[in-house]
């Protein structure tokens, strides 16, 4: 039996090509389609008064329950594009600093490849988006890297 790729989907234009190409190109055709939400305590660079006000207010707190549900939504989007592309995709989400949550769930799961959109940063001479840089370099799984398109 074929392991699950991991489709990882953040909503962008270049995560979407990415599922879309997937599907043409891989010979799995089981798949995760992972959205991470990102605790809102790393999401805001706020002074050290503004984070305790943060922690000990609900503000944290709302911000989260809104980034866990987007995620959910944005999931269940990814595995909509995955369909389409002729893969058999479910969605899955996790919390945490992105790249550090497609190494988890690829770990946890034991997928066959991480599929990702990249965007590319102009003015640091073109290279890959720090998650897809971070993910490749500290992965043991294959990672299917694909650079955007212009939106």
């Amino acid at each position: 039996m074929m392991r699950e790729a991991l489709l990882c989907f953040d909503g962008s234009s270049q995560s979407a090509h990415a599922i879309r190409a997937a599907g043409d190109l891989l010979a799995v055709r089981d798949a995760l389609v992972l959205s991470v939400a990102v605790p809102a305590k790393d999401s805001f660079a706020l002074d050290p008064l503004g984070d305790l006000v943060g922690r000990v207010t609900r503000v944290y707190r709302d911000l989260d329950e809104i980034g866990t549900r987007l995620a959910v939504e944005q999931a269940q989007r990814g595995c909509e594009l995955a369909d389409a592309a002729g893969l058999n995709a479910r969605p899955i989400t996790h919390v945490g600093k992105p790249a550090q949550a497609i190494l988890d769930v690829a770990d946890a799961h034991e997928v066959s490849v991480i599929v990702l959109g990249s965007r590319r940063h102009p003015g640091l001479g073109g290279i890959l988006g720090s998650v897809a840089a971070r993910v490749s370099q500290a992965t043991t799984h294959p990672v299917l890297i694909f650079p955007g398109t212009e939106d």
